[in-house]
């Protein structure tokens, strides 16, 4: 990203190569908040990126820069027991009868930088290196519903892991955004904890693995 932009005046939302990080109790940053603040900009350095904060706020900024240099300031703080990946009825077929859950990369067979550019005029216009990853929130969030929404009006399920789980995964990541990402693939017998499917698309996942039938809910 270009920029973080730490404030009260906007919700938190990354658009258009902008972070924008809403305080609750601004100018006070919660423990919390500086964990995520931290994690992005360490994120963000990992891929060659460098961040220009801007804050009016000269104390944030100090705290911050003071952070940065911490031993484990991204280790995060759970919010959730659960993490999901909300996606539409077709991906959720594919994704079932396939028995991984993957990254865009390698759901279209293409590099981050071509999907980055096709994706450019999306409200969020993400970095090549975020289609590499699968991404999380967390289980008491309606972000991922509404990401999905925003390019096909029926989200076809939610795919439930334990945070805890997927924190073992060779591929995690914090970004300072997601509850967590995994580069690649996740192979769901190994870590899928259950798929949550609307009831009116039951007919239409077609057959389902045996050992991931006993996950699969209808709501």
């Amino acid at each position: 990203m270009e920029r973080l932009d730490i404030s009260n005046d906007k919700a938190t939302v990354i658009e258009r190569g902008v972070y924008y990080f809403n305080v609750s109790n601004y100018p006070q940053v919660s423990e919390l908040e500086l964990r995520k603040i931290v994690s992005f900009i360490r994120y963000e350095q990992s891929h060659g990126r460098k961040t220009e904060i801007v804050c009016n706020d000269k104390q944030i900024l100090t705290i911050i820069k003071k952070s940065i240099t911490g031993s484990d300031i991204t280790v995060p703080i759970i919010e959730n027991e659960f993490v999901y990946h909300a996606t539409d009825i077709d991906a959720t077929r594919k994704i079932l009868s396939g028995g991984k859950l993957l990254s865009a990369t390698k759901v279209y067979n293409k590099t981050g930088q071509e999907l980055a550019h096709e994706k450019r005029e999306s409200p969020w216009n993400d970095p090549a290196d975020y289609f590499e990853y699968i991404m999380f929130c967390w289980g008491h969030e309606m972000t991922g519903d509404y990401v999905v929404l925003s390019e096909n009006p029926d989200v076809g399920a939610r795919f439930y892991f334990k945070y805890d789980d997927l924190v073992k995964h060779p591929g995690h990541v914090f970004d300072g955004y997601h509850a967590i990402k995994v580069k690649d693939e996740i192979v769901l017998s190994d870590y899928l904890y259950a798929c949550v499917v609307p009831e009116r698309y039951k007919n239409e996942l077609g057959p389902i693995p045996s050992n991931l039938k006993g996950k699969v809910q209808y709501i």
